[in-house]
Parts: structure tokens; sequence; C-alpha cells
């Protein structure tokens, strides 16, 4: 095939280079160099687009799976904290409560951002898994459906129900999130066994059958 075309010529002009020290890759023949790692975003629409990224980075993860699987299987928590049914008796999940996996992954990205520090998902991603094998997330094992109850806003769950050392991330990584973030950390803050309008056999959506 000969149609005045030199492969090797294209090919060299788009050749891909790396700087290695830096994580770049570039051109030589091309002014954009394309970066590993960033220290800021260009709208609020991309930041908030790279935390959900990092979220499902997170929740697909094995990690994040084995550390599910460690709750249940390991140390036992196999109860819904609020109707007391066992594992074998219907599904029960666990749930992100202080904070919410977002806003975990929001603070510390946000940390990031103002530490000016380079970062990429994976490095976000990385620091929230770590987060939960160093056990610095609360969480609260619950029944599918009441699961799905509190993201449909119909369920409070008392704080003393939580589980991991919460207040670390309530006390490091509040300065890094917004006032609606910081309203909903002390919404759930504030949620106790004495001001809860429920009881375990007489909570929303339970009918006593």
């Amino acid at each position: 095939m000969s149609d005045g075309i030199n492969l090797s010529e294209i090919e060299q002009e788009a050749a891909i280079q790396c700087d290695s020290d830096n994580l770049e890759i570039y051109a030589d023949n091309h002014p954009f160099r394309l970066s590993l790692r960033v220290k800021t975003f260009e709208s609020e629409a991309d930041f908030n687009k790279f935390v959900k990224k990092v979220e499902q980075q997170v929740r697909s993860s094995l990690e994040y799976k084995e550390w599910k699987n460690y709750i249940i299987d390991v140390l036992g928590i196999k109860t819904c904290m609020i109707t007391n049914e066992k594992i074998d008796e219907c599904s029960i999940e666990v749930h992100h409560h202080l904070p919410s996996l977002y806003i975990l992954v929001k603070a510390l990205v946000n940390k990031k951002i103002s530490n000016q520090e380079d970062f990429c998902s994976f490095d976000i991603a990385t620091e929230a898994i770590e987060m939960h094998f160093k056990n610095k997330v609360g969480y609260v094992t619950l029944v599918k459906t009441l699961h799905e109850k509190f993201h449909n806003g119909f369920l409070t769950i008392p704080r003393e129900f939580v589980k991991g050392d919460f207040n670390h991330f309530v006390s490091e990584y509040s300065q890094y999130l917004d006032e609606t973030d910081l309203e909903t950390i002390d919404m759930r803050m504030a949620a106790s066994e004495a001001n809860c309008t429920w009881a375990r056999n007489d909570y929303p959506g339970n009918d006593g059958g």
C-alpha cells in the first residue's frame, strides 16, 4: 500500500513519552501534558462527578466487600440493630451512617485541595478504604428494608447504635465539609435513644405483624 503516507513519521510524531518523576505523559509535538494527578477542579460539577466516581470505586472494590464480610462473619454482628432480626431470617446490610460514604470521600478530596496536594481517584479511594480498616467510620447493620427506609427519609437512627470511631471523623474532617454536610452530621449526631420517636418494637413502618 503506497498512498504517500509515511507511517513511521506519523508514529514518531504521535509517540507518547513519560515524565516518570511527575507521572505525566506527553508528546513532543503537542503542547498538552496529561498528569495522573490534579490539585483542583474547573467546576463544581467536575468535583461532584469525581466524588461520585470514587464512591463507586470504593463500593465495587474487593477490600470494601471484605470489610463488610468481616463485620458480619468475623465480628458476628449478624442482627439488625433496630429490629434484632438475624441474618438467617432476612437480608442484613451494613449502612454507613457517620459519615455517609459520599461525605467521607468528599471530605478526603477537600482536605487534599485545602492542603494543595496532588491526588487522583485511586489515592482518595485508598484513603477511604484505609479509614474503614482503621475503624474510623461509623456504621450500623440494618434489615434491607429499613436501610431503604432510612435513605428514603423515613427512619432516624440513634447514635448509640452506631459502631466504629465516628468521633474521629467528626473531629478531624468537619472543617473540610460544607454547611449542608455539617447539618447532616449534626442531625445524625443529635439523634439518640432518649429523643427518638420510636422503640425497637414500634418503629416507623412496623405493623406488628
